[in-house]
């Protein structure tokens, strides 16, 4: 059985764009790996806003979403949508030192109710349920 990881944004873009710095080390990790791969509503948007501001990727809006509808159709069954995100109170408790923590505790604390992983290229995320990419 595959483990599932929910992607950050990051590694996400770097998995997808081929032009991203890091794409090579997030292609290396995810073909060793072979995730099963969790997506959410926040995730699929970031993917789409970040496409969008990066001025190396400059993506329209329907180019961004058809990279992610291409990436998503390749995958197969090994991509699942998560419905239903909790709220803010999910954090309640956690250890939220900066604004920066927010997002990424909160997508920690989404994989790890899904069995999961949270994947990320972004070495700062200090959480037990977060594994870097590198």
């Amino acid at each position: 059985m595959r483990r599932p990881y929910l992607l950050d944004v990051n590694a996400l873009v770097g998995l997808i764009w081929n032009v991203h710095s890091l794409h090579g080390k997030a292609n290396a990790w995810f073909a060793q790996e072979r995730p099963e791969v969790l997506g959410c509503a926040l995730t699929e948007l970031s993917f789409i806003r970040v496409s969008m501001a990066d001025r190396t990727i400059a993506a329209t809006f329907a180019e961004a979403g058809e990279a992610l509808a291409a990436f998503i159709e390749a995958m197969g069954g090994a991509y699942r949508f998560v419905e239903g995100l909790p709220g803010a109170r999910t954090l309640r408790g956690k250890s939220i030192r900066t604004h920066k923590d927010v997002s990424d505790f909160y997508l920690c604390e989404l994989a790890a109710a899904h069995r999961g992983r949270l994947a990320t290229l972004d070495t700062g995320i200090k959480h037990p349920a977060a594994d870097f990419i590198g």
